[in-house]
């Protein structure tokens, strides 16, 4: 049973999250057990018995509750991060394939959390280093990717990678994602890479409008291996983490990419599922059907 909940939300990003917060308070009322608590950004929207705390609040809760898209579940990842807090997605967005569930069904969400009927899934996470020399100069964990892209907006990027200590390739294109299988559903998706299912401890390699036809995305196994990225130009990089985070990487820097011990534990309903998800979200309907 989780005794203390947290609310992650973006009052001007998703016309559902009233809804979502009026049903809350409302499984709320009757369930007095259970503490709700959300950010002071949401003080407009959020009613008691709904708490509103500062984000060290939310690090304290059992169960983080993301409302909105797949960002809105991202910054919750990072809210939890080393604090092993689970996290459970509500679609108030498009897509979301990091939801587990939609806004009008979140009363039988919440039914179904207090009755214990539902099952957690780690993912895996990216570390990644920045170094200057032999010292690391900036590190970012990552749940989705790594997007690499030229400092210059009106630039390609040329960089060169290792896989291991072996010279991999030279990669010149509009820009270079290095995605987890979660983050396969997103940028990487857009960008023509394959789909990971969550379980593969491996991360994929996209070129994003590469200058051959040869480049194709790369699906690599991080476990314990690293993967080593450095300018094959003497012009500076761009590093995006979870579209976020942005450090520039100069000439001589180098950032080495490896497997996290760190995951991000996402709620599973027993009605959901990863090949649910894909029919659901892609629209994998088989054959047309004839009139």
């Amino acid at each position: 049973m989780f005794k203390t909940i947290g609310i992650v939300g973006f009052k001007d990003k998703s016309a559902d999250l009233a809804c979502a917060l009026n049903q809350i308070t409302v499984w709320a009322m009757t369930h007095r057990s259970v503490t709700f608590c959300a950010l002071e950004s949401l003080r407009e929207l959020a009613n008691k018995p709904i708490r509103i705390v500062k984000e060290s609040g939310l690090r304290k809760c059992d169960l983080l509750i993301a409302i909105g898209g797949d960002g809105t579940v991202l910054t919750a990842a990072h809210l939890a991060l080393g604090y092993g807090i689970p996290i459970l997605g509500v679609n108030a967005g498009r897509v979301g394939f990091l939801a587990e569930t939609r806004v009008e069904d979140l009363k039988r969400t919440l039914d179904d959390l207090a009755a214990g009927d539902f099952s957690t899934r780690e993912r895996m996470m990216i570390d990644a280093c920045v170094y200057r020399g032999k010292k690391c100069i900036s590190k970012q964990t990552v749940l989705n990717e790594v997007h690499v892209r030229a400092h210059a907006p009106e630039r390609m990027v040329n960089v060169d990678v290792e896989y291991n200590g072996t010279a991999l390739t030279e990669y010149w294109a509009d820009s270079l994602l290095v995605s987890t299988p979660t983050g396969s559903t997103a940028y990487n998706l857009a960008a023509g890479g394959p789909i990971i299912h969550p379980a593969t401890p491996a991360v994929v390699l996209t070129p994003v409008a590469p200058s051959s036809l040869s480049m194709r995305p790369l699906v690599l196994s991080l476990s314990p291996k690293k993967l080593k990225i450095a300018s094959a130009v003497k012009c500076p990089v761009d590093l995006v983490f979870d579209g976020r985070i942005t450090t520039v990487m100069n000439p001589g820097d180098h950032v080495i990419l490896t497997e996290s011990e760190a995951v991000t534990t996402f709620i599973r309903m027993r009605h959901t599922g990863f090949v649910g998800a894909l029919k659901e979200k892609l629209g994998w309907t088989g054959k047309p059907k004839l009139a």
